[in-house]
């Protein structure tokens, strides 16, 4: 297995991005929307850096990151397809990212089940100095 990744590419391939959030079950295998095809490419494209994995031409791995460049970075959607997990590629996008803006603070929102994966790359609890709230995206 040969992975390349690459931090410049935003406009991934629609149809194998959709197909990796539906691989790790963040979106069911619906057809999407024009709507909401139009507003998911957005999102990529208006993120500060995307950083993909890539096995051939398969998109396997992404990460996107909304950042200030300077003062905090907040890592979204972080996706490796289950295929390819434990392997090491989620830490390489995580540290790529990283890598771009080294003196940022940076965060990430996760779940019980994810919150090891990210304490092993140095993110820490931050319920001593508050925490995140959420009005949920009306899309879906």
């Amino acid at each position: 297995m040969n992975i390349t990744y690459n931090d410049e590419l935003k406009d991934l391939p629609l149809e194998q991005l959709h197909k990796l959030f539906i691989a790790v079950g963040w979106s069911d295998d619906g057809e999407m929307s024009e709507e909401l095809k139009a507003g998911f490419m957005q999102s990529w494209l208006n993120s500060t850096m995307v950083v993909s994995a890539w096995d051939g031409d398969q998109l396997v791995g992404a990460v996107r990151v909304l950042s200030d460049t300077i003062f905090r970075s907040i890592i979204h959607d972080l996706l490796v397809s289950p295929d390819y997990q434990g392997q090491g590629i989620g830490k390489e996008l995580v540290n790529r990212c990283k890598s771009h803006f080294p003196d940022s603070e940076w965060l990430v929102g996760c779940d019980k089940k994810n919150t090891g994966f990210y304490k092993k790359l140095g993110f820490q609890n931050t319920l001593e100095t508050g925490e995140f709230l959420v009005i949920p995206c009306k899309l879906f």
